[in-house]
């Protein structure tokens, strides 16, 4: 038995699964999982891209959802939520001159028309609009933010002493 974590109330219903080959031409089974109970999260959102019919990189998350941990968040969704999200490394230019290997996600086209079937439209706007709330917040959290950073910096950094021994 798998180790799912805390105990969330998911939505959706288990559908049969069907196969597709993956990026080295195995085959594997597709199928659509459970939508995440928690709506306003950024796992939610990237199910709610994903669902779209979007192909997500780290780079739009890190942009568009405010996260370094895309990949982690897929990892989430297929443990925690029996989610099928299909993978390929791609080669992308870099701003700074560099060619860098970057990890692109995205649902079968046949999972994301059974979600849809179980509800998953409504399950997306009611994600949109939980993000959206959020986001409202985000003015409030820039300014806690800096006040906490402020009262930080005055502090002198952990361990260190000043030019005598003493602390700094």
């Amino acid at each position: 038995m798998k180790n799912r974590g805390p105990k969330t109330k998911a939505l959706g219903v288990q559908a049969e699964g069907f196969q597709v080959k993956d990026q080295t031409n195995q085959t594997v089974d597709c199928r659509p999982g459970r939508f995440p109970a928690r709506r306003n999260t950024v796992i939610a959102e990237a199910l709610a891209h994903l669902l779209d019919g979007y192909r997500v990189t780290g780079m739009e998350v890190v942009f568009g959802m405010s996260s370094t941990r895309l990949a982690h968040h897929i990892h989430a969704l297929g443990k925690n939520h029996d989610w099928t999200i299909q993978r390929c490394d791609k080669v992308v230019g870099c701003s700074d001159g560099r060619v860098q290997k970057i990890s692109e996600y995205w649902l079968e086209p046949d999972v994301i028309e059974t979600a849809m079937a179980l509800g998953a439209r409504e399950w997306i706007t009611s994600v949109r609009k939980a993000r959206a709330a959020l986001r409202k917040k985000s003015e409030e959290a820039r300014r806690r933010a800096a006040a906490v950073e402020a009262v930080r910096k005055r502090q002198p950094p952990p361990g260190q002493l000043g030019l005598f021994g003493g602390a700094a």
